[in-house]
This record gives C-alpha cells, sequence and structure tokens, in this order.
C-alpha cells in the first residue's frame, strides 16, 4: 500500500510538471503565431489574450495524456535504470499490479479530460465564436498596418500608406461580397476613419470609385463616402456549415480523448523499461514518437470520418484498439523473455 501510493504520487507529480512545460511551450508557440496576425492586420491586439485564456482547455486536454503517458516513462524508467524494478518482482510485485495503478491513475486523469472535452472545451469554443462574432468592424480596422496590404471583413485588400492615431491615409480599397458593389470595384482616398458611435461604417473622404463590369466601365470622384461593412448573418450561415460538416467526427474525438488517457497507460508501461544503469531518458525520444504517431493518427482518422472517407463505426476506436494491442503484446513480450529490454 505505501508502494501504490509513493507511485500514484510520483506519477502524478510528474504529469503535473511534464504538462506545465507543454503548456508554456504551447502558449509561446501561439502567442507567437497570433501576435504574427495581429502584426498583419488579420486580428486585433485586444483579442489575443482572451483567444488564448478560451482555448485553454483545448490545450490541455491533449497536453494531459502526453503528461501522464511520459511521466510512466520517466517514474518506471527510474526504477529498471536503478534495479528497484528487479528486487520488486522477486518480492512479488507482478506487472499486473503496476497496471491496476497505472489503470486507477489514468481513469482519474480520464475523468479530467473527459469533462474538459465532453463539457469545458465546447463552452469556450461557443464563448470564443461570440468574441469573434462581436468582434467590430472598428476593432479590425484600428488593427490595420500602415505600408501592408491587409484582409479585413469583406474587403478583398486594404491598403493605407500613412496612419496617424484612428485616420488612414492615402487608402486603397478592393471590395467584394457586398450587394451595393456587383461589379470588380476599387476605391482610393485621401482619408479614412470610423465615424463616433457608428462602429461598422467606413468614411472615405476625397477620393476616387472605380467600377467595372462586362460592358461598362464608371468613375466617379466623391468628397465624402459611406460604406457600411459587417453581414453577420453571412458569418452565421458560414459558421453553421462548417458546424455540418464536421458534426460526424466531433463526439467521437471528444470521446477519444479520456480513452487516451487510459491506453496511454498500457503503451508507456513497456516501453519505459531500460537495463539497469542505463539512462532512463534513452526512452523518452521513442515514446514521443509512438504517442505522436497514436495522436496523428487520430487525428488523421478523424479527418477522413469528416470527408466521409472513413466510416463513422468503428471510426476512432479501431486506432484505440490498434494501439492497446501493440501495449499489451509489449507487455506479453517482455513477460516472456524477462531478461531482455
Amino acid at each position: 500500500m505505501i508502494l501504490y501510493r509513493y507511485l500514484l504520487k510520483d506519477i502524478f507529480s510528474h504529469t503535473t510538471a511534464v504538462s506545465l512545460v507543454f503548456l508554456f511551450i504551447v502558449l509561446s508557440s501561439r502567442s507567437i503565431q497570433y501576435l504574427e496576425q495581429v502584426s498583419r492586420g488579420e486580428l486585433s491586439a485586444e483579442l489575443v489574450f482572451w483567444v488564448i485564456i478560451l482555448r485553454l482547455p483545448e490545450f490541455l486536454q491533449l497536453i494531459i495524456p502526453l503528461g501522464f503517458f511520459l511521466s510512466i516513462v520517466l517514474v518506471m524508467g527510474r526504477l529498471y535504470a536503478e534495479s528497484e524494478m528487479t528486487i520488486l518482482e522477486q518480492n512479488g510485485y507482478s506487472k499486473l499490479r503496476f497496471l491496476k495503478v497505472f489503470m486507477f491513475s489514468g481513469t482519474s486523469l480520464a475523468l479530467v479530460t473527459g469533462t474538459l472535452s465532453l463539457w469545458v472545451t465546447p463552452i469556450f469554443n461557443e464563448k470564443l465564436d461570440k468574441v469573434y462574432l462581436n468582434t467590430s468592424f472598428e476593432d479590425n480596422f484600428y488593427s490595420i498596418q500602415a505600408g501592408r496590404f491587409n484582409s479585413l471583413e469583406n474587403l478583398s485588400v486594404i491598403y493605407a500608406k500613412e496612419k496617424e492615431q484612428k485616420i488612414l491615409k492615402n487608402i486603397f480599397l478592393k471590395i467584394q461580397d457586398f450587394k451595393e458593389f456587383s461589379s470588380n470595384n476599387f476605391i482610393t482616398a485621401k482619408r479614412a476613419y470610423i465615424p463616433e458611435g457608428q462602429k461598422n461604417v467606413l468614411v472615405l473622404e476625397e477620393g476616387f470609385s472605380f467600377s467595372e463590369d462586362k460592358s461598362n466601365q464608371v468613375e466617379m470622384s466623391f468628397d465624402t463616402l459611406l460604406i457600411n461593412f459587417r453581414d453577420k448573418n453571412n458569418l452565421t450561415r458560414k459558421k453553421m456549415v462548417t458546424q455540418d460538416k464536421s458534426s460526424k467526427a466531433d463526439m467521437q474525438w471528444r470521446f477519444s480523448i479520456p480513452l487516451l488517457c487510459i491506453v496511454s497507460a498500457f503503451l508507456a508501461f513497456p516501453l519505459s523499461k531500460v537495463r539497469p544503469r542505463q539512462d532512463r531518458f534513452t526512452r523518452v525520444l521513442p515514446s514521443i514518437l509512438v504517442f505522436i504517431s497514436y495522436l496523428g493518427l487520430l487525428l488523421l482518422v478523424k479527418g477522413w470520418i469528416e470527408e466521409d472517407f472513413w466510416p463513422s463505426f468503428p471510426g476512432l476506436l479501431i486506432i484505440h484498439a490498434l494501439f492497446l494491442v501493440f501495449g499489451l503484446s509489449l507487455l506479453v513480450r517482455q513477460s516472456k523473455f524477462g531478461g531482455s529490454s
């Protein structure tokens, strides 16, 4: 009983430490990616913090199984390397008894990741969609960088040579997807800004509008031109189409996350075995490659299900079964040839 408590404490502490390291790496890389989008004018700087916070459960639900997997490799690798495992086996501690410890810890973490994938992550994703949907044209307009071509809402291209506070100068626009602009349209203007109290209206001053279709070319000058952006109904329709396309595999993926924790125990245990006095970290890289292969196949089959290249049943279950059999076969092999590594 003392040994079980010791193993559980060691596994959970390693899981926490490894998960925090990977979480820091993921958040750092994502932050850099979002900041690059801000610099290109694709994302408002004010949204970066909320995007990272609302995607945190999605990151954690994949990081925790990896942390648990590596914790078993590290903890058991140390027992093998320091010959403690040999002593424990000689005193009647079989592999089955160790598996019971791993199954208990794996089931506990499966409950945590299951809560994240089945409940918390969908709620946070809905909130993230609302954040994107409620972002006004004003927020995106102020993220435009001078001297660069930027994509913005229903604009194909927007370019401003200069930017002074909240006013863009020497503007070029190419507009599409607007009912009032059914042909190719180009607009140039000396100034552009958002009027106070009208977050989705762009005011252009002292410019020209060029319109071209199959039979006509029209050029008009203007002192002031107002354009109303942001058709949220259109955004909602696009979102509904995307959700409908991915709904086939979404529920299977949510249940796959807790299964990942349980199957990982059967994989990590045999992969952790090293010779006495051998460095336990020699098994880390091969183990990570196995885990990445496992996760990569799940993602690949999930995509196939969404594209109707793979049947919904057995769906992702066949990948879990494949790696479970692989882990069990390694355990059986080590039990038959206990002296080899």
